[in-house]
Parts: C-alpha cells; sequence; structure tokens
C-alpha cells in the first residue's frame, strides 16, 4: 500500500475518533445538564387485575415519599429509581414497578398489582389470600373479592417449602377455573382439603359432596360433574346422593343416602338453578356498567 495511501487513512481515523469523542462529550454534558433540571410532575398509574385495586394512588405516593422525600422540584439526579421501585415491590399487594423520566422530565410510575385466585383458611383458622404466583397475600383492609374459598389448608408457615408447591399449584388451578366459570363459581360454596391433601367440594345446590381427587385435569373433572348434574340429578332429584366422586379417570362414582324414600323436587332444583343463572347475568351486566365507571374515573383523573 502506497505511504500517502496510509496517511490519509490515519488521519481520517483521527478525524472520526475526535468526531465520536466529541459527540460522547456532548451527550454526556447534555445528560448532566438535564439530570440537574428539577422533577416537573409525577405520574403514577396502576396495572389491577379482575378485581377492584387493593393499592391505589396514594399508597404508591406514600411509599415514594418515604425513600425520595418531595419529589416536586427535586433534580433528577437525585433520584434513585431502583431504590424506589424495590420499595415498592416490597409491598404485599404489588408484583412489579417501573420507574422512568420521560422526555418533560415528568417521572413515569408503572405499578403492576398481584391478582388473588382464592380466599384460603388454614386448619387453626387463619385466613389469607392466594395468587397467581402463589403468594400468600395478607386480607385487605379496602375490599374484599369474591374469591373461591379453600378450607383446611394444612400450612401455617409464611414462607412455603419447594414440596408445597404441588398442592399451591393445584388450588391455583382449581381457583382459576372456578374465577373463569360463572356457574360453577355460583355452585361451589366452598373447597375442603382433607388429610390427603384431595379436594372435596361443598356445592351451593344440591345435599352431596363433591369428591374432586387431586387438583389434576380440572376441566375434565368439572365436565364429568355437569354431565351428571344434568343426566342424572335433574331426573332423580338433587337430595338422592350424598357423594359424587370424580376423581376417578373416566368414570363418575355416586354413593346414595342410607334413607328410605327420599324425594326431591326436580322442577324446583331446576327453577332454582335458572335463576341462579339469572342472578349470574344480573350481577356480570353490573360489574360491566362499575367497569365502565371505574374506567371513566380513572381517565378523568389521569386527565
Amino acid at each position: 500500500m502506497p505511504t500517502g495511501s496510509r496517511i490519509f487513512k490515519g488521519l481520517m481515523l483521527v478525524f472520526w475518533i475526535g468526531i465520536s469523542v466529541g459527540a460522547l462529550g456532548m451527550l454526556i454534558a447534555a445528560m448532566e445538564a438535564r439530570n440537574s433540571k428539577p422533577c416537573k410532575d409525577v405520574t403514577i398509574s396502576i396495572e389491577a387485575g379482575k378485581h377492584v385495586m387493593f393499592v391505589d394512588k396514594k399508597d404508591v405516593s406514600r411509599i415514594l415519599k418515604s425513600v425520595a422525600g418531595e419529589m416536586l422540584g427535586k433534580p433528577l439526579k437525585d433520584f434513585d429509581l431502583q431504590r424506589m421501585e424495590d420499595s415498592l415491590e416490597a409491598d404485599p399487594w404489588i408484583s412489579n414497578a417501573e420507574l422512568y423520566f420521560d422526555n418533560n422530565r415528568v417521572l413515569q410510575v408503572k405499578v403492576k398489582e398481584k391478582e388473588p385466585v382464592a380466599r384460603v383458611f388454614t386448619l387453626r383458622g387463619n385466613s389469607f389470600y392466594l395468587d397467581t404466583t402463589l403468594s400468600r397475600l395478607p386480607l385487605s383492609e379496602k375490599f374484599t373479592p369474591r374469591l373461591p374459598v379453600f378450607t383446611g389448608f394444612p400450612f401455617e408457615r409464611s414462607k412455603w417449602k419447594g414440596s408445597d408447591s404441588i398442592l399451591l399449584n393445584q388450588m391455583k388451578d382449581i381457583g382459576l377455573f372456578l374465577l373463569a366459570d360463572s356457574f360453577w363459581m355460583a355452585q361451589i360454596e366452598q373447597v375442603d382439603i382433607d388429610a390427603h391433601k384431595q379436594f372435596v367440594m361443598v356445592p351451593k345446590v344440591g345435599d352431596h359432596l363433591v369428591q374432586f381427587g387431586d387438583g389434576q385435569h380440572v376441566a375434565q373433572k368439572f365436565h364429568k360433574l355437569y354431565a351428571f348434574y344434568d343426566e342424572v340429578m335433574s331426573k332423580t332429584g338433587w337430595s338422592k346422593y350424598s357423594t359424587v366422586n370424580v376423581g376417578f379417570h373416566g368414570q363418575i362414582v355416586a354413593a346414595r343416602k342410607d334413607m328410605e324414600d327420599i324425594r326431591a323436587d326436580t322442577l324446583l332444583a331446576r327453577q332454582y338453578v335458572k335463576q341462579m343463572i339469572k342472578n349470574l347475568r344480573e350481577e356480570a351486566l353490573k360489574d360491566t356498567v362499575h367497569s365502565k365507571l371505574v374506567t371513566t374515573t380513572r381517565i378523568k383523573e389521569q386527565l
């Protein structure tokens, strides 16, 4: 390669390095200048699950101020956003928090709330919520959600062991199924956990217990139970059987009551179920109206 070409390439390399260093210096200077400017405002948004929020903006603001103090007018460089996020995520009802400053020096606070799927009662009578991540959540003074109820939970400890995950996951699966199906949510009054960690369900309609077995194949078991209700109990009566066992693969085992001449008013039972479904539809309509009102209120707050 000719000497002149090497010199030219060397000069061009030095030129572009100088340009890059200069641009980087200007960028750093601009960032330092921006970070020295004050926070203009704080915007808090909360992503809630199906239920009314357990954490409101006042709660979030209180936690932030306990870490950062008064935020309006404070230089951006004095904010420890990571520490603020960690403080928010330490709250038992918050699953995730993200904080950042936008181009207008407004602190954007994005909070995601945990979503409970079950209300749990232990053998000693203590109670808590179980969420989708299998976390144990305290009861809320703000709101009591309508959730599947599990009784007879065998553990009192606040932190789970690895061996607890099987039962907890099965409870979560049953809870999610019930919440997604308005009929079964209305029909199953509570779910008992027996000494063998099997599930026994107490229905609202019918004088019987449902031996559910473990928490596997939840949808299939409820499908079998519905078929038994529709094809058998609707004809023989809702008080003829003491237990209906759907825990066996591919079959249902039902035990009749040890009584003579049990007669159930099948027509009355059907009317009761129809009324229950009607009530559910009315509740769903009310929930839709309430949801729209809440959404409108939140939009107005943001404006």
